[in-house]
């Protein structure tokens, strides 16, 4: 954390958020109650990372892009750790979600409705400061064009349709997931974007808000 906001060397920071990637997406795993639980979270891995290569590959569903070398191992020109990426936020939404008590279609809208607007914290960040992707053709929202949001928005659909219409428990998604937007927008307010911070921030203090006052279904 301290090396991503100082701006310290760009090879510390790198290997960093990949580790960061890696161990948020293990302790979302291994907070899964069930063996059940845990090959859906492993299936929705699975599908954020065949969308990613796809999404290299064709230019669908987010639009143009293609990842730099700043996070590894890559495999299809896409690192491994955005598969772990995509679980953890998924999970993270959907546990939120699931406290509003909602019928399983309605829920699985909230969810990705709310991994969409996590995007709105990560990605300028992701793209402007750490480097770890390039788009082709610029957007109006940080260089970030509209296509990527309506992509997370139908992948993050299918991934909590995985998940079943009554998604487990996971008191680590919903930590960690307050943990990775705390983290964007702390870094979004050093480099003073300040509608990504307090983007950020409303965010988190609404899922922590969620988290403490919803009981799960």
């Amino acid at each position: 954390m301290a090396s991503q906001w100082v701006g310290g060397d760009g090879g510390a920071r790198n290997w960093l958020g990949s580790l960061f990637l890696l161990l948020a997406g293990l302790i979302v795993l291994l907070g899964a109650r069930t063996r059940r639980g845990a090959a859906a979270l492993a299936l929705v891995a699975l599908a954020g990372f065949a969308a990613e290569v796809i999404g290299v590959r064709t230019g669908f569903p987010f639009g143009r892009y293609a990842y730099t070398g700043a996070l590894q191992p890559q495999l299809f020109g896409v690192p491994l750790v955005m598969s772990l990426a995509w679980m953890a936020l998924v999970a993270y939404a959907a546990d939120l979600a699931g406290r509003l008590r909602l019928p399983a279609w309605p829920a699985a809208f909230a969810a990705a409705l709310w991994t969409t607007a996590a995007d709105l914290v990560i990605d300028p960040l992701a793209t402007v400061h750490f480097k770890y992707w390039t788009w082709a053709h610029q957007g109006v929202y940080y260089g970030i064009p509209f296509t990527n949001f309506a992509g997370w928005f139908v992948t993050a659909l299918v991934a909590c349709r995985i998940l079943g219409p009554r998604p487990q428990t996971n008191f680590w998604a919903s930590l960690v997931g307050a943990s990775i937007l705390l983290f964007f927008a702390l870094v979004a307010l050093a480099n003073s974007l300040l509608p990504v911070a307090l983007t950020g921030f409303a965010l988190c203090a609404a899922g922590i808000f969620i988290a403490a006052k919803l009981r799960p279904n």
